[in-house]
């Protein structure tokens, strides 16, 4: 202890008084190695700069592999093993900070931004393990690292002007060659960076110059999911996290790799499902998309004080106050869609196999789920696994962790809710399901769902550590208040009252016992087969835990006691009670156990509903039946189980388990003699039973034989001809001497044994006497018996005997009555003498017929009432004559060989079948089914004369009428034209009778024209039935219908129908919400879906083109408005037209007659005139209430009214302000409409609204003015910013950046600030006080002084600047944005501070600003708005020029513009880094510039003067009057003042000119000639290249009134890109092979370039903004389009190229062009100001043109122009 204390004493005195202070020393370059090493994961470099460009808000990241000696684009494929000795990494980030610049030198000093994952500050130094000298450049700086010895420096510098870009950029130079990483696992290392990154949406890898990969992130909106604190904890453990909220995106990743080919690479395409195609490049490319969902979770921070110090203290950083949570989710329909079987996707997404944890980037750590999780863990310094040694940073981790396991669980029940709600929709609830029979596909299709679901949050063991998978699975088990919801048979059920089956995996029994609970086992429910097969450790894991329990005794007898049972069920359930007794393992514990308990209760319950309905419980059943002893069909005792049943189980076991027996004969004689009259009823009934018994008589015992015979033998059970007879008085069924006896008679005789028979006491013979009695008492004879007798010696009968029987009369015919006939006979006594006493007897004597008169004795023939043999009966047959006929015995074969005939001929069964010659309809009906019966036995004959046959004996439909084979049809609807229908009856027959189904086409044309009538209900069957034989009919068939006049039609002006062609009408739709409308203005037709489509065929259409429309419009445009029935459905007419006016256009009298007719809607608004005194009352402060309502345009006393009115008389609002003023016709504000509106001659309305703004008084900047300049940069970019987000359509509206607006924009305060507007149609003025107004031309923004400022009128000036169009709202939102407090705006969402940083530190460029004026200030002046320009805004120097340079440039540049100010010139000129003359002429073109002080100020007044000077006269005129009109006056006219600045034109202007007014006279002053040559050269810098590869612009014509010259009409140009000339662009028309044009046309084309490389260099004109075009046909010899020239290669090939002798002619004339299509640049219309500045060019480039021209042709040139 006095040691320790001895120490701390001395070190305190070292500290405190001395001892030499030394500097720790550093070795860096070892430390950065040792930092290296604990980075040892692969492609940590690309990690780690990944990470900081997300941090930085990068959306894309290029990766470039550099070789030593990179080989030529598209020369061969890439080679990627080559050694790379450089990389280059770029991202398009936020540049890097002054900060950021400072800690990038700064080794383990982190990011301080806790919402950053870098913590540890050493990140950036993994580039040292590629290389010595990294350099980064981000912004306007750069900075170089590099070694000094074992000491690392740093060297910063600012980057050339020229040089900076938007790109943060890494070059590393490889410290020695190395190969690029492996493309397969680099992409897919890339693939999976791209689940969690926050900006990143896409990486590009370059080999060289070559894209070898590229991924691409697309995400939806995000859907809100439900976080409800009564259902699930919302905190983790410790109350260091909550969730407030959680969303799920949609991702899909689209990726495309580079796949080199090999050997095997066909083989291996075939084979497997990888989609490899060709770029553009030439290279094989993998492509594949994958569908992923991104859940994020907000948590609120709430970290202990204690906790916050030790965590800054490791991380060197607060933990934020809010964080995310977020998680990866496939689930199995986006798994389904997606690719997942490319390798690149395999680690994004990982089902099966666990997720990882990304801290930023994928980490080595598995999540224990299918998830990837994504959250603000703490890792150990190498990145790749979270932190759980240090004691403080592990409790964050392991709550963070707890937050995964309760969004696990959310994202779980989000899913399953997904799936209840589908299975509601689709299945709804089942209280009973049948678990036997085969899933439904909705229901398969949800099991699998559900099974995938619950597969992907079941929780393994997590690597390398335990405790992510252990912490997230105990919050995901515990974290809910409400049970874990799990597919069940029935739906979506929690898990508590769901059962679970016996695990049979490794049984073989069969059936199984699930299969056996499943068959009865349906209210109770059970896990789903899917979830059962797949998810086997997760139902494991949830029965451990209880949560999950087996199906048992007790669910049973709840099901048993809610319904009986059917017999299936039944078995089912005694099978499972048979394995319960058994001791199946697989059954619960539970029920084993308590089976002693239970038997009876289940014996009680078990109740089977019988086939007679029924019930019989299961503890009544005595016996079970035996099919082998008694019928299945027989009655037995109510106590026997059904057969059903038991047939399903083994004898053994009945009696074991149930305590049955079976059902003995005995048994059930008793039962049948007791309870079944049938026995002496029924001689079916009695027959079965006799069976039964005799069956098994043989095997009973004597005793049980002596019971049986007791119990039957009184009985009258043996069935007779004479009835039931008791076994005693019955003889057996071979006894058949006398037909008297009563005879045993079964069906079935050889079923009753004998011995049975005997032993119930039946006999087997006759008295001998009887017999003898029976035989002498009559001397009649059978011929049956004959017949019977001759058959069984027919072997021994001679050919003459049996000719003899033909031929004798022998039998009698059925049905003939017999003679009666009287004799004697003896009686067999003697009278008195001995003589025998004779009697009278009567016999009965038949009529004898030959066997070929006669017929079978058939029921068939009988029926038809031929002449039949009599095998049946006669006075002299026996017993044993009274069988049946059968065609098959032997009896019959010897009739037939004796002549018995078995058919009637076909032509004698025809008459029979005919009610010509048969009146009896039965017998009719008889012979033709006997015909159809037998038609095999008649085909042959009867197909063969089946067109001949006359005979009319086929039924028809109506039952009265009969018709030939060849006059009817089997199809019933062949009666519509008229054709006779065969009977339904016979319609299946149709074949054997030989009757088509139609009549033919030519047949059924002839038969359709004979029923066509004018009532369209009658017409519609005729239609259909015509639809139905469509594929019948040929060409020429249409062709007449085509034609022919057969549709009737209903006209709306009268009730008449008439007769029209199938061209000359329309399908009715229901459909159609104008069908009415329709109705009344063309023919319409409906005859149902069937007939419509033979209509159509015939040539009817669906319905009116909108050419037809339009016609119908012109004609009488109120009626159709009056037909409408309002504007909506008239608008919905003009949509359609407006839609398709390029086909309406087409139609060029058309076209014109919808611009002149008053047919267009228009809007007409009126204010109330109590609201317009109120509106001229209003005080001026007050004025911003009033434009607002303007704005909104929505005030209720307004009144909005339509009218019709022409397209000239209607305008587009493009103006709300002065609308709502002047209240014109405007045209609905539809861009549709408004398109249409102008094409036909709407003007917009800002073109016929003047506007100019009065005031006194510019001061300088002042404090009021500097207020405003301020909170208009500082709100600008929010203003842009929030237009953008919050209308996506209008990204191209706005006009200029906020950049932009930085450096040019200019506020004024004056006095008596004014807006006059006038409508120029009506001369209507109207002049409001304002205190705020805009210039758009100078780009500032006019400010009053006095009064207070009405920001509503900054918001309108400034929108006035910013946007193309202004919308009603634009003003108040940017009024809003301009008012409120950037806190208020904070509260409310707006991320002001995001966008004021990315105002700060991004240099976005203006998307095609408008005309840029330098920055100016305001001079005062006394009376009025003078302007005075000040020094242009400042720029960064470049390099002196030499004052000789310096001179020359001015010169040039003074040229062009003569009024701007000299040194303003010079100093743009020095600012300028290369191409001064031309970068300071295109500033100077599209910005105002200082202008040399004139002796007339420049006043506010937007006021233009529409007059232009003509030409002056001279020697020149007659050559100017070149391809033009003579302009009357024009010596007289000279111009007034410099003309207008050159201004870009449309492309095809849809207004038309006015006519150009005459100028004021004016004297010509001495700059008259300097400004016009500064002008023309303006118009020529003016002049630019055509960027599009194609070009399509809609002809439009323009009217002039001077003359039509060769560019009056705007040229309809479609043309395409085929090549360059000399460095002049061609072109020509798509309908035009390029190959073809320039084989045929070479030479012309290069001379035609030629001259025009001469005229451009006479004009000083780009050769980039000259091209050719070729052209078919057309009227258009050159056109202006926006600056770049267009001349028509056909004309200079027809005018001047075969020629050489008209060179000079073509020189002039192509020079005459294009002095015509330059003055275009200042004006796009033909009137008198496009001729002056034409003549100008013509005038001024003369003297240029002339060196091109030899003497002769300068003198030719003179000799043609001379008077």
């Amino acid at each position: 202890m006095g040691s320790k204390n001895n120490l701390e004493k001395l070190r305190s005195a070292i500290l405190d008084s001395g001892g030499r202070e030394e500097k720790v020393e550093v070795n860096q370059r070892h430390l950065i190695d040792k930092i290296l090493a604990r980075y040892s994961a692969e492609y940590v470099l690309y990690r780690e700069l990944m990470q900081n460009a997300d941090d930085a808000s990068s959306s894309k990241v290029e990766i470039h592999f550099h070789t030593a000696q990179p080989q030529e684009t598209g020369t061969k494929l890439p080679n990627l093993s080559a050694p790379c000795d450089k990389i280059t990494f770029k991202n398009n980030g936020i540049a890097f900070r002054p900060e950021d610049w400072q800690r990038l030198k700064r080794i383990a000093e982190g990011n301080p931004d806790e919402q950053k994952i870098g913590a540890f500050g050493v990140g950036f130094y993994s580039l040292f393990s590629v290389c010595e000298n990294p350099f980064v450049f981000s912004g306007a700086e750069c900075m170089a690292f590099y070694f000094k010895g074992d000491q690392l420096f740093a060297r910063r510098a600012p980057v050339p002007e020229n040089e900076r870009g938007d790109w943060t950029v890494f070059l590393m130079d490889m410290r020695e060659p190395m190969e690029m990483p492996n493309l397969d696992h680099f992409a897919k290392f890339l693939t999976t960076s791209m689940g969690f990154t926050a900006n990143l949406r896409e990486i590009s890898v370059f080999f060289n110059q070559t894209k070898v990969f590229s991924i691409n992130k697309r995400t939806e909106e995000p859907r809100p999911m439900v976080v409800d604190a009564r259902k699930v904890q919302t905190t983790s453990p410790k109350k260091m996290f909550t969730i407030g909220g959680a969303d799920m995106r949609k991702i899909q990743l689209t990726a495309e790799k580079y796949t080199p080919p090999s050997l095997f690479a066909p083989w291996t395409n075939l084979l497997s499902s990888r989609s490899v195609k060709t770029n553009a490049d030439g290279l094989p490319m993998e492509s594949g998309s994958m569908f992923l969902r991104v859940v994020s979770a907000d948590l609120g921070v709430q970290v202990p004080f204690d906790l916050v110090r030790e965590m800054e203290r490791s991380t060197k950083k607060k933990p934020p106050r809010q964080t995310r949570f977020q998680l990866v989710y496939t689930n199995k329909d986006e798994l389904d869609a997606s690719e997942h079987s490319l390798d690149l996707f395999k680690d994004l997404v990982p089902f099966p196999q666990q997720g990882r944890v990304f801290i930023g980037f994928p980490t080595h750590q598995t999540t224990g789920c299918c998830c990837h999780m994504a959250a603000r863990f703490i890792p150990t310094v190498e990145r790749e696994s979270i932190d759980f040694a240090d004691r403080y940073l592990s409790v964050w981790n392991r709550e963070l962790l707890a937050v995964g396991g309760l969004l696990a669980r959310i994202v779980y029940n989000d899913d399953m809710d997904q799936v209840h709600i589908l299975y509601q929709e689709l299945l709804g609830d089942e209280a009973l399901v049948d678990k036997t029979q085969p899933l439904s596909e909705a229901k398969q299709m949800l099991d699998q769902r559900a099974a995938h679901t619950l597969l992907s949050f079941s929780f393994q063991p997590s690597t390398p550590s335990p405790i992510v998978s252990s912490v997230q699975e105990e919050r995901f088990v515990h974290a809910s208040k409400l049970p874990l919801r799990i597919m069940t048979s029935h739906g979506v059920q929690p898990a508590t009252i769901t059962r679970t089956m016996p695990d049979e995996s490794y049984t073989l029994t069969s059936p199984s016992l699930s299969e056996m609970l499943n068959t009865f086992v349906k209210s109770i429910p059970t896990l789903s087969t899917a979830i059962e097969k797949q998810c086997k450790d997760t139902v494991r894991k949830l029965t451990q835990a209880g949560i999950l329990v087996p199906l048992g005794m007790d669910d049973v007898l709840k099901e048993l006691d809610t319904r009986s049972l059917n017999t299936q069920e039944m078995i089912a359930a005694m099978k499972w009670f048979i394995e319960c007794a058994k001791g199946n393992p697989l059954i619960p514990k539970s029920t084993l156990q308590g089976l002693d308990a239970s038997r009876n209760k289940f014996m009680a319950a078990a109740v089977v509903t019988c086939s007679d309905d029924r019930l019989l419980q299961l503890s009544n059943a005595r016996t079970w039946q035996n099919p082998k002893l008694i019928a299945l069909d027989m009655p037995v005792p109510n106590s026997t189980l059904p057969f059903v049943v038991s047939k399903a189980f083994l004898a053994p076991d009945l009696a074991m388990y149930f305590g049955m027996s079976e059902l003995s004969i005995v048994t059930w004689t008793e039962h049948i003699a007791a309870h079944e009259d049938r026995l002496q009823l029924s001689p079916e009934f009695s027959e079965k039973v006799l069976s039964t018994v005799s069956r098994g008589f043989n095997h009973l015992s004597s005793q049980a034989q002596q019971q049986v015979v007791a119990q039957l033998k009184p009985k009258t059970c043996i069935p007779t001809r004479f009835g039931m007879k008791l076994p005693t008085d019955t003889y057996f069924s071979s006894v058949n001497l006398f037909d008297d006896l009563p005879t045993a008679q079964f069906q079935q005789p050889r079923h009753v044994s004998d011995a049975f028979l005997t032993a119930l006491g039946v006999r087997k013979h006759v008295d001998l006497q009887l017999i003898f009695d029976r035989l002498l008492s009559d001397g009649s004879w059978s011929h049956v018996d004959l017949i019977k007798y001759l058959t069984g010696i027919q072997n021994t009968l001679a050919d003459l005997e049996i000719r003899r029987l033909q031929q004798t009369a022998i039998f009698t015919k059925e049905g003939e009555a017999a003679k009666t006939k009287k004799g004697k006979r003896p009686t067999g006594q003697l009278d008195e003498q001995g003589h025998a006493i004779m009697e009278t007897v009567t016999k009965q004597v038949y009529v004898r017929y030959k066997a070929g008169d006669l017929y079978i004795p058939s029921d068939t023939l009988r029926q038809l009432g031929l002449p039949l043999l009599d095998w049946h009966h006669n006075a002299a047959s026996t017993a044993s004559t009274t069988g049946r006929w059968r065609t098959t015995s032997e009896e019959a074969k010897f009739m037939a060989k004796l002549g018995l005939q078995s058919h009637p001929p076909l032509a004698q069964l025809l008459q029979i079948a005919a009610p010509d010659t048969t009146a009896d309809a039965a017998m009719r009906r008889r012979a033709l089914t006997y015909l159809i019966d037998n038609a095999d036995h008649y085909r042959a004959s009867y197909m063969a004369q089946i067109d001949a046959i006359a005979t009319a004996f086929l039924p028809c439909r109506d039952g009265k009428t009969y018709a030939a084979p060849k006059d009817c049809f089997s199809h019933r609807d062949a009666e519509i034209l008229g054709f006779q229908v065969l009977h339904d009856d016979l319609v299946p027959v149709k074949d054997r009778l030989g009757v088509k189904d139609h009549p033919s086409p030519d047949r059924l044309l002839a038969a359709f024209r004979s029923h066509i009538r004018n009532d369209q209900k009658a017409m519609k069957p005729v239609l259909e039935y015509m639809a139905s034989q469509m594929g019948r009919l040929q060409s020429t068939h249409w062709a007449q219908l085509n034609n022919l006049a057969f549709v009737p039609v209903k006209r709306a002006s009268n009730a008449n129908v008439d007769l029209v062609c199938p061209t000359e009408c329309y399908f009715e739709s229901s459909s159609s919400g104008d069908s009415n409308l329709h109705k009344e203005l063309f023919l319409y037709v409906d005859f149902g879906a069937q007939a419509n489509g033979f209509l159509r065929n015939c040539g009817v259409k669906n319905e009116p083109t909108t050419p037809e429309l339009a016609a119908m419009l012109v004609k009488d445009p109120q009626r159709f408005w009056e037909l409408c029935g309002g504007g909506e459905r008239y608008l919905t007419i003009l949509r359609q037209m407006a839609s398709q006016a390029d086909q309406l256009k087409k139609d060029r009298a058309l076209f014109r007659q919808l611009s002149s007719t008053p047919c267009l809607v228009a809007i007409k608004r009126t204010t109330s005139d109590n609201d317009k005194q109120t509106e001229d009352n209003t005080n001026a402060n007050n004025k911003h209430d009033d434009a607002a309502n303007h704005a909104k345009s929505d005030d209720p006393d307004d009144f909005i009214q339509y009218r019709l009115a022409r397209a000239a008389d209607i305008y587009i609002n493009d103006d709300s302000v002065s609308q709502q003023i002047f209240a014109p016709l405007s045209a609905p504000m539809e861009p549709l409409l408004e398109e249409f509106y102008t094409s036909l001659g709407s003007d917009k309305l800002s073109s016929q609204i003047k506007e100019t703004y009065t005031y006194k008084g510019e001061q300088d900047a002042t404090a009021r003015s500097r207020a405003i300049m301020g909170l208009i940069l500082e709100r600008t970019p929010i203003i842009l910013y929030q237009m953008r987000q919050d209308f996506s359509q209008r990204q191209k509206e706005p006009l200029c950046s906020a950049k932009y607006v930085e450096r040019h924009l200019k506020v004024i305060q004056v006095q008596n600030l004014c807006i006059n507007r006038v409508f120029k149609p009506t001369g209507e003025k109207d002049i409001q006080p304002t205190t705020a107004c805009v210039d758009r031309a100078k780009f500032a923004i006019y400010v009053t002084s006095a009064g207070e400022i009405d920001f509503y009128d900054i918001a309108m000036a400034l929108c006035y600047l910013l946007f193309a169009r202004i919308k009603f709202n634009d003003t108040v939102v940017a009024e809003r944005y301009l008012t409120v407090s950037l806190n208020n705006l904070r509260r409310k969402g707006v991320p002001v501070d995001r966008i004021l940083n990315i105002k700060k530190h991004v240099d976005q460029p203006a998307p095609s600003p408008a005309p840029a004026p330098p920055t100016m200030t305001t001079q005062s002046s006394a009376s009025s708005g003078t302007h005075s320009p000040a020094t242009p805004p400042p720029l960064p120097t470049q390099q002196p020029l030499p004052p000789a340079q310096m001179d020359q440039l001015a010169k040039k540049v003074q040229g062009v513009f003569g009024d701007c100010d000299r040194g303003y010139i010079r100093q743009l000129l020095a600012q300028q880094p290369d191409n001064h003359a031309e970068r300071v002429i295109e500033r100077l073109l599209h910005e105002d510039y200082p202008k040399i002080q004139q002796q007339q100020p420049e006043t506010m007044d937007k006021k233009v003067d529409d007059t232009m000077p003509m030409p002056p006269g001279g020697l020149f005129d007659r050559f100017l009057q070149w391809g033009r009109p003579k302009t009357p006056n024009s010596s007289t006219n000279t111009p007034s003042g410099t003309p207008p600045p050159p201004e870009a034109l449309n492309d095809a202007p849809n207004t038309p000119p006015k006519q150009p007014s005459l100028p004021k006279p004016t004297t010509i002053t001495p700059n008259y000639e300097s400004n016009i040559q500064q002008n023309l050269k303006r118009a020529i810098h003016s002049c630019k290249p055509f960027t599009g590869q194609h070009m399509f612009t809609r002809p439009t014509i323009n009217t002039v009134t001077e003359a039509s010259t060769y560019c009056d009409t705007t040229p309809g140009n479609n043309l395409r890109h085929v090549g360059q000339i000399k460095q002049i662009e061609c072109y020509a028309q798509k309908d035009v092979d390029p190959e073809t044009m320039v084989v045929q046309h070479r030479q012309g084309l290069l001379a035609f370039a030629t001259l025009v490389t001469t005229l451009a260099q006479v004009f000083e004109l780009k050769l980039n903004t000259i091209h050719l075009y070729y052209d078919l046909e057309g009227a258009t010899i050159a056109f202006n389009r926006s600056g770049s020239l267009f001349l028509n290669l056909r004309y200079f090939l027809a005018l001047h190229h075969n020629d050489p002798k008209k060179r000079v002619d073509a020189l002039v004339y192509w020079y005459m062009t294009i002095c015509h299509e330059l003055a275009h640049n200042f004006v796009a219309l033909h009137n008198a100001e496009h001729e002056f500045y034409f003549s100008s060019f013509a005038e001024v480039y003369m003297t240029r043109l002339l060196p091109h021209l030899s003497p002769q042709d300068q003198q030719q040139l003179v000799d043609t122009t001379s008077p």
